[in-house]
């Protein structure tokens, strides 16, 4: 239904000079109508009316406020600014204006015009706002905007066009709504966004033309939603982002997302429930320099599994249900610095697993059901966290270790070197909890950069005189009931 209207509201003559009126579009609402988003529905007039014509003559005189109405056989005319959709089951006869202005809307049924959202300043913040719709086009004299705030809203749809304007935009942070679908263009117009924050939202889903024409991304935050499903290369062709957060999601398998981003650096996804992941998808991704697949469902580890990485320093994979590690997992890491295999069980692991990550500085391997270990070519490890596992003797070439970690272990007596090496510069050591009956302290005083000291849970008894000697120590950890006695004969060192 189409009509067109004079400046003061009147149905006219088609003949007139075209440039004095506006074209009016009216649409009667079906009960499946897609088209409707308000929360509520909010009533500004009613009152009687003689003909539909005349009705619609009182929508236009409330300008962009009237943008449904209703006019029924009983000549009742009724304005609304906003109508729910669930309320179309109750109503009949209602029309919805077509020739709407852009608007965000909020949940109690109040709305900002575009008028209102134009000239936005550089940095603007509606977060904390109820906004639950963003409709197209609200943001088309935005473009002076850089950073954009809309977290800890009610949004739930993101469509087509909501940010069309926002043409020098480069944060958006949508995180903290309830987002649940992106439509497939949603952010085709952002083609200078560098930040996009979705995390703790409700996607399920990603497209594979999300992320198009986004060619300045640099970091994707998708944390804490419900992630099940991501299309084949959905992160494509996004020559500079360098960061993806998918931690907290729903993913069953890591498949072939990723494809031509040669600046990407940092993968996060712990905390899904990954059982598989394809050995090609990490192929093409040689600059990568961290993933975290923690807390995950992995049971095996094959020679292709993360083939292609060749320049990663971090892996973190602890607390999986790894069964089976491949021997030449090693081959594709000759730069790893970092990696945390905790809480996994590799007993069934040879004990000089480990030989060829001769560039590793930390290892984390707490939990693991280890019996023994080979770590004598680490010439590089700083760090090594081997508590709570079965090891019974422990002595190695480590002339680079700073940390050393045995809590919990069955050492027994310690009367060997840990630190098999002249002038060790461990500063840290832990054997509290190792059942230790007896321990040769003049090998701990060996350790002259040794500044921490564990020994809580002996089950000797320590003389007066067990600390003299001790060139940096600062902090020792014993048994509770020994720490009065050693802070008063040791006021210089920290006993807890």
């Amino acid at each position: 239904m189409w009509f067109i209207i004079g400046r003061e509201g009147d149905p006219v003559n088609i003949n007139k000079s075209f440039k004095e009126f506006a074209i009016e579009r009216f649409t009667r609402i079906k009960p499946d109508e897609n088209s409707l988003f308000n929360d509520k529905t909010v009533v500004i007039q009613e009152f009687p009316k003689q003909s539909r014509l005349m009705c619609i003559k009182k929508c236009i005189f409330y300008d962009s406020t009237c943008q449904f109405f209703q006019f029924t056989n009983t000549s009742k005319c009724t304005i609304y600014s906003s109508f729910k959709r669930e309320n179309l089951n109750d109503i009949k006869d209602v029309f919805m204006r077509k020739k709407k202005l852009p608007r965000i809307y909020f949940l109690n049924g109040s709305f900002l015009e575009r008028t209102q959202l134009d000239n936005l300043f550089n940095v603007s913040n509606l977060s904390l706002n109820k906004i639950s719709l963003i409709g197209p086009f609200a943001f088309v004299n935005s473009n002076k905007t850089t950073i954009l705030d809309l977290s800890y809203n009610n949004l739930t749809i993101i469509y087509s066009k909501s940010f069309y304007g926002m043409f020098n935009l480069k944060t958006l942070n949508l995180t903290a709504n309830q987002i649940s679908l992106l439509e497939s263009d949603a952010f085709k117009d952002l083609s200078k966004l560098a930040f996009l924050d979705l995390g703790n939202n409700s996607l399920r889903y990603l497209d594979e033309n999300i992320f198009d024409n986004l060619q300045e991304l640099k970091n994707i935050n998708l944390e804490f939603n419900q992630i099940e499903l991501i299309e084949k290369y959905t992160f494509k062709n996004l020559i500079k982002l360098e960061n993806i957060f998918l931690n907290n999601n729903y993913l069953k398998f890591l498949g072939l997302f990723f494809h031509n981003l040669t600046s990407f650096l940092y993968l996060d996804v712990s905390f899904n429930q990954i059982r598989f992941v394809h050995n090609d998808t990490f192929r093409s991704l040689k600059n990568l320099k961290t993933i975290l697949i923690s807390y995950n469902q992995i049971t095996e580890i094959n020679s292709e599994t993360f083939k292609g990485a060749t320049n990663l320093k971090k892996l973190d994979m602890k607390l999986n249900k790894i069964e089976r590690i491949d021997t030449q997992f090693i081959i594709n890491f000759p730069l790893l610095e970092d990696l945390d295999l905790s809480q996994s069980n590799l007993s069934f692991i040879e004990s000089d697993f480990f030989k060829g990550f001769v560039n590793l500085k930390n290892l984390i391997l707490y939990k693991s059901n280890i019996n023994r270990i080979d770590l004598n070519s680490l010439k590089n490890l700083k760090f090594l966290y081997l508590s709570d596992n079965k090891i019974n003797f422990f002595s190695q070439n480590l002339s680079s270790l700073v940390s050393l970690h045995l809590t919990f272990n069955p050492l027994g007596n310690l009367t060997y070197p840990l630190i098999n090496v002249p002038n060790s510069i461990l500063e840290t050591l832990s054997i509290s909890h190792c059942k230790l009956t007896n321990i040769d302290f003049d090998i701990l005083r060996n350790f002259t950069k040794l500044k921490t000291l564990g020994i809580a849970g002996t089950l000797m008894k320590l003389k007066n005189d067990t600390f003299d000697g001790f060139k940096s120590l600062k902090t020792v950890f014993i048994n509770l009931n020994e720490t009065e006695r050693f802070k008063f004969l040791y006021p210089n060192i920290n006993f807890q």
